[in-house]
C-alpha cells in the first residue's frame, strides 16, 4: 500500500518509575487509512494513543505529525492540529444532551470570545447557529436524531459510545483516535459502530488510528495493523499477513500457550 505518510511514530519509549510501558516502537500512519493497534491487555496500545495526542510525553523518541517532528505536544496543541480522540472509558458531560455534547466539538472552531458566546446575540447567535447545523448534520449521520435532546447520562453504553465519536467528529479531525470504540457492545451495535467507522474513513475523509480487541472487526477494516506486546512492536503489516505471524498468533490470539 502506498500513500502519504499522515503520522510517524520513531523509537518512542515510554516509562513510568520503573515500568517500561512502550519499549523503541516505531511505526508510521498514511493519510486516508484505517490504521489498527493490537495486542493483549498491558500491551502499550492505549499508552501509544496518549502519546500520539499529547497526553504523555515519552523520555526517547520523537512523533511526526504532517511533515512537523516533535518531542512534546499538549492536547490541547493536537486537537487545535486536527487530531481528535475517544476513549475506552466514555468520557461525556453525562448531564448535557446529545446535541450539546457534540457542540463541544466545535469549541477550537468558534471564533467568538466567551462574552459573545455567553450573550447568544449577534455574530455569536449566527455563529452558535452556524455549528449547530453541522452537529446536526453529524446527529443524522450516526443516526441519533431519536437521542439528541436526551441527557447522555440516561442513554445505554452503545449508545454513549456513539456520541462519543460524534463529538469526535465534530471537530472535524484530520486523524481520529479511537481507543475500543466498541467495547462492551453487542454484535448489532458493533456492526452498526463498524459502519460508521468505514464512512468516517470513506465519507468524511478522516485518518483513523483504532484500537480494538474484537479480531474480526480489526481485519475487516483495517488497511494495516501494528502488534505490541509488553510495550514492544512485534508485527506490522497488512492483516492477512500479521494474523498468520506466529509471535501474534502466540501473544494475542492465544495459541501455543
Amino acid at each position: 500500500m502506498s500513500g502519504e505518510i499522515l503520522l510517524s511514530v520513531d523509537d518512542v519509549s515510554l516509562s513510568f518509575g520503573g515500568v517500561r510501558a512502550i519499549a523503541d516502537v516505531s511505526f508510521d500512519i498514511r493519510k486516508g487509512e484505517v490504521r489498527a493497534i493490537i495486542g493483549p491487555n498491558g500491551a502499550g496500545k492505549t499508552s501509544m494513543l496518549n502519546v500520539v495526542n499529547g497526553f504523555y510525553h515519552p523520555q526517547k523518541g520523537e512523533i511526526t505529525y504532517r511533515g512537523r517532528t516533535r518531542a512534546r505536544m499538549k492536547p490541547h496543541e493536537a486537537a487545535e492540529q486536527g487530531i481528535a480522540r475517544t476513549f475506552q472509558n466514555v468520557a461525556l458531560f453525562k448531564g448535557m444532551t446529545t446535541l450539546d455534547n457534540i457542540m463541544t466539538g466545535r469549541s477550537l472552531r468558534m471564533k467568538r470570545n466567551i462574552f459573545w458566546q455567553a450573550l447568544r446575540h449577534g455574530p455569536a447567535l449566527d455563529e452558535e447557529i452556524k455549528h449547530r447545523r453541522v452537529c446536526e448534520e453529524i446527529i443524522d449521520f450516526l443516526q441519533i436524531e431519536h437521542i439528541r435532546k436526551t441527557p447522555v447520562g440516561a442513554l445505554p453504553y452503545g449508545l454513549q459510545k456513539r456520541v462519543e465519536l460524534g463529538r469526535a467528529l465534530a471537530m472535524e479531525p484530520e486523524l481520529l483516535l479511537l481507543d475500543e470504540p466498541m467495547a462492551g457492545m453487542n454484535l448489532e451495535e458493533k456492526e452498526d459502530m463498524s459502519r460508521f467507522i468505514v464512512e468516517a474513513n470513506r465519507l468524511r475523509g478522516a485518518t483513523i488510528a483504532l484500537i480494538e480487541h474484537d479480531m474480526g472487526v480489526v481485519m475487516d477494516l483495517s488497511d494495516r495493523v501494528v502488534v505490541l506486546e509488553y510495550g514492544r512492536k512485534i508485527a506490522d503489516g497488512v492483516p492477512d499477513m500479521v494474523k498468520s505471524d506466529q509471535k501474534v498468533i502466540d501473544a494475542y490470539l492465544g495459541a501455543g500457550r
